[in-house]
């Protein structure tokens, strides 16, 4: 990390200590006037994950105002499914609030704006000025031409799961129509879309996550689609030669608006305070300058970084069965097929409620719940090729199961009847079970067209075969990204290392339902 980077964390901490026990706020004429409340019961949101960054500060700032506020974080499809699904609450944090608007079974009682950030290009200096990018922004079209002729390679998170790749979607098939505004389905230009979709060579389920994985390996792509803010913070991070210009399509971008919106109206004065504390002038004027957000409050300055040129607005899609479409239609024929192969432990420790629990998210991912909220994106789709590996003291023979179009009924079954046949017995030999998925990633990924991933569930320590050791020297320079589950009482450590060789990811499913840990992997594969 470099000095900038550095100092803007410091600058961010002591914006935190400051609103929690410093000067009283600049109100800026925009926030109540009221004495602070004796903090009630915590006030949950469930907020999207690129801000981290600023929970500390929003957390210390609701403080001063007698509110005591936790986060939790989760991807935009997500936030919805969960809150339909009757999870509790008292406001979500989303970038963008035309989604939850549409998708929510009980709409939110209050909403507040709290800062804004541009979803846009990240494009290498270098790459940009060759591609004549910096000199003349390109439209979305151009930028599908690019990617269509190999010159342009980026990462993206899954629209179905993450708000910048869903704003990026719409933007390009509202260009391509040329409206700005009630996008139908009827205009969506599928051929412009595919182009632009076949430059995407990293796929994440975070938009925080996507960023981290370019900083670790920036010459895997050309550049990356994020919000502006977190590219900007990327930049922190990065060489000089791995900067990125901000380039912003010339029809126009899809901004996040960040709505504080309140689900429970028995809180409505926690609420209350938040917004006030958080749009009060010193909040938008340091913190979220900070931050590289754009400032809700029209008398706060924008941070130098930003650019100040105005930039053309396109719509989020009003009409929920216009994004249920595109995005179907993304999952099963625009973007790049996959290769999803699953390492599974049949040990004689995951016997009992751990198989039943693993066996439910292969089926669920097999499209047994597919009618319900994001499980008819997460579920195997057209196209996919899965590859189920289960493992004890040795490992079993690879079940290879192809889905297309006129097979996914049959192919689904495959998939059920090989969890429904699992048996769990045996030792914890996880390293020669990865062994075997690597070199038939290896394949696999010979096409330049196809995502290759590696999904590994297991709730032990490897006791059999092949030795971490070995592993690191045979398949330490693979590139095929492995997400290990964290599962019972598995290494967190030595999973933590098997991500990090990869350049995957860990998800944690000692707490939660393995079935959903399981579809949120789906927006990385």
């Amino acid at each position: 990390m470099n000095f900038a980077a550095l100092r803007r964390l410091a600058a961010l901490a002591l914006l935190a200590l400051v609103a929690g026990c410093g000067r009283e706020p600049d109100t800026g004429g925009n926030a109540a006037s009221q004495p602070p409340a004796a903090p009630a019961a915590s006030f949950r949101v469930l907020a999207g994950s690129e801000l981290r960054d600023i929970e500390p500060a929003i957390v210390a700032a609701a403080r001063k105002a007698g509110v005591a506020v936790t986060f939790d974080y989760a991807g935009t499809l997500d936030i919805v499914e969960r809150i339909n699904a009757g999870e509790r609450f008292d406001a979500i944090l989303p970038p963008n609030g035309a989604y939850p608007m549409l998708a929510l079974h009980e709409k939110p009682v209050a909403r507040e704006k709290l800062f804004y950030s541009r979803v846009a290009l990240g494009v290498k200096t270098a790459k940009a000025d060759a591609l004549g990018w910096t000199a003349k922004a390109p439209s979305w079209s151009d930028i599908a031409r690019a990617a269509k002729d190999g010159r342009f390679r980026y990462a993206m998170t899954n629209p179905t799961s993450s708000n910048t790749g869903m704003s990026a979607l719409f933007a390009v098939a509202s260009a391509a129509a040329h409206k700005t505004e009630d996008l139908t389905v009827a205009e969506v230009d599928a051929s412009v879309l595919k182009d632009f979709l076949t430059g995407q060579a990293i796929a994440a389920g975070s938009s925080g996550w996507l960023a981290d994985a370019f900083a670790k390996d920036p010459a895997a792509v050309d550049g990356i689609v994020n919000y502006e803010a977190v590219l900007l913070r990327l930049n922190e991070k990065l060489a000089a030669a791995d900067r990125l210009s901000l380039v912003y399509p010339v029809d126009g971008v899809i901004s996040a608006d960040y709505p504080l919106m309140l689900l429970d109206a028995g809180r409505r004065d926690a609420w209350q305070r938040i917004v006030d504390a958080v749009k009060a002038l010193d909040f938008q004027r340091d913190a979220v300058r900070a931050a590289f957000l754009r400032p809700a409050n029209p008398d706060a300055p924008l941070a130098p970084a930003l650019p100040t040129a105005a930039v053309a607005e396109l719509s989020f899609p009003n009409s929920l069965d216009v994004i249920e479409q595109v995005l179907a239609a993304f999952q099963g024929e625009w973007r790049r097929p996959a290769t999803s192969i699953f390492v599974l432990d049949v040990s004689g420790s995951m016997q009992g409620e751990r198989l039943a629990a693993m066996r439910e998210a292969l089926k669920i991912l097999s499209g047994v719940d597919a009618s319900a909220g994001t499980a008819r994106y997460t579920r195997f789709q057209n196209r996919e090729r899965v590859v189920l590996i289960s493992f004890a003291s040795t490992v079993s023979t690879p079940q290879r199961i192809a889905f297309e179009r006129d097979t996914l009924d049959q192919s689904a079954a495959q998939v059920r009847a090989y969890a429904d046949a699992l048996v769990a017995d045996g030792g914890t030999g996880i390293y020669a079970a990865l062994a075997k998925a690597q070199d038939i990633a290896k394949i696999e990924a010979a096409d330049p067209q196809r995502y290759v991933s590696i999904v590994l569930l297991t709730d032990g320590e490897n006791n059999a075969g092949m030795s971490a050791d070995q592993f690191r020297r045979r398949y330490g320079s693979a590139r095929v990204r492995i997400f290990p589950i964290l599962f019972g009482e598995a290494d967190a450590d030595e999973l933590r290392d098997i991500a990090e060789l990869s350049g995957g990811r860990t998800f944690d499913a000692r707490k939660a339902k393995l079935a959903g840990v399981f579809k949120e992997i789906r927006g990385y594969q």
